[in-house]
């Protein structure tokens, strides 16, 4: 046991804080990263500190060894609430730590061992229970940062079950007893899952960011083609019985706009126009440059009305504020598209539908939004 006390569970934690520091150096330089591994680092110092007792005086040993864990719990409980964007700062975690240790040391020199380790129990309990009001998890979360915040959970009642271990026998303090091995074992063993997690979360996390830079057109801000495709693909593989709208605009006259002014010019009107989408469309619409001057806005839930007067609207602004924004004094417009179907009539014929309405729109005229669907406002001039 002195063996695997001595290296497989110091070993285990050190491991667990280099992985943090991998995580730092090969991710996007998350500080919580970091504090993470310095929390980590302390508990392998405390744990070597722990198995020092019976070698040297307890009066040394104990203090130190308490220090590095209650300083451990600090930076764990800072590193996670970093992540959450909701830090306690420097001087916060600092008064923390005073208070803990003031919290163990006070009894240390006038009460028994007993007496002292409930203290402290009881001091790090009270600290993980506003750790984890602060972090409190919504709905919304990731499945990653539910199972953190249960994992803090079993954490905090860890130090309830040594506080009522103790009031049935104090062998629980004992280096060389069942409860303590058992302890310790169980204190790795939630630290080790806890580094997967946030591990997990890191890793998902870097993932979606690489994703989000590959599928974002970074002039316009707007997904790129490969993107808008994959994101309109996720919803027709997810929904069943539901409206589907799509709406094409594409800029009047951009060759013009590109050969008279300039490519320059050219990106900036692109830049103005795919903020224009943004802004007017909803937020849970995919907004994508499927080409050249092309755009498309694929909406859930948005019938044919609403849908021609969401194009109606991109197209005053982008007419009214372009110009301004540009320079010069020639309006800009643009042209659309619009049509609605129901999810099951695959998104194949909601694209040919809408670009024969966009088709039409340059037809007659452009600047204006035509419907692909029949009925009452199959065109609306703007």
């Amino acid at each position: 046991m002195t063996i695997m006390q001595g290296i497989i569970v110091p070993g285990g934690v050190l491991i667990l804080a280099v992985s943090f520091i991998v995580a730092w150096l090969t991710g996007a330089r998350r500080f919580y990263l970091l504090v993470l591994s310095a929390a980590y680092i302390a508990l392998a110092i405390g744990f070597c500190l722990m198995l020092l007792r019976g070698r040297f005086s307890d009066d040394l040993i104990l203090p130190l060894a308490n220090g590095t864990f209650i300083l451990c719990q600090v930076l764990l409980g800072e590193a996670l609430l970093e992540r959450r964007g909701k830090s306690f700062g420097l001087a916060g975690n600092a008064i923390a730590f005073v208070i803990l240790l003031a919290v163990y040391c006070i009894p240390y020199f006038l009460a028994s061992v007993e007496i002292r380790t409930i203290a402290i129990n009881t001091g790090l309990f009270l600290y993980m229970l506003i750790v984890i009001s602060r972090f409190w998890i919504h709905r919304e979360d990731t499945i990653h940062d539910k199972m953190i915040f249960c994992t803090l959970v079993v954490l905090g009642v860890m130090h309830i079950v040594r506080t009522l271990g103790l009031l049935y026998t104090n062998q629980i303090t004992a280096p060389g007893s069942i409860f303590w091995q058992f302890l310790q074992m169980y204190s790795l063993l939630l630290a080790m899952v806890l580094a997967l997690e946030v591990l997990a979360a890191h890793f998902v996390e870097s993932l979606n960011n690489l994703n989000s830079l590959r599928d974002r057109d970074h002039l316009t801000g707007v997904l790129n083609r490969a993107g808008f495709d994959r994101a309109v693909s996720s919803f027709y593989h997810e929904r069943t019985d539901t409206v589907l709208s799509l709406t094409l605009l594409d800029i009047d006259n951009f060759k013009t706009i590109n050969d008279s002014r300039g490519h320059p010019a050219g990106d900036r009107v692109l830049m103005t126009f795919g903020q224009i989408l943004l802004n007017q469309s909803r937020g849970t619409d995919v907004v994508g440059r499927i080409g050249g001057d092309e755009f498309a806005i694929f909406s859930v839930g948005l019938d044919n009305l609403g849908a021609l007067a969401m194009a109606e609207r991109i197209s005053a602004h982008f007419r009214e504020n372009a110009m301004s924004a540009l320079g010069g004094d020639t309006p800009f417009t643009c042209s659309a598209g619009v049509a609605t179907m129901r999810v099951e009539r695959g998104y194949e014929a909601l694209y040919a539908l809408t670009d024969s309405a966009l088709y039409s729109a340059k037809r007659l005229g452009r600047n204006r939004v035509v419907s692909g669907n029949r009925g009452p406002g199959i065109e609306r001039a703007v």
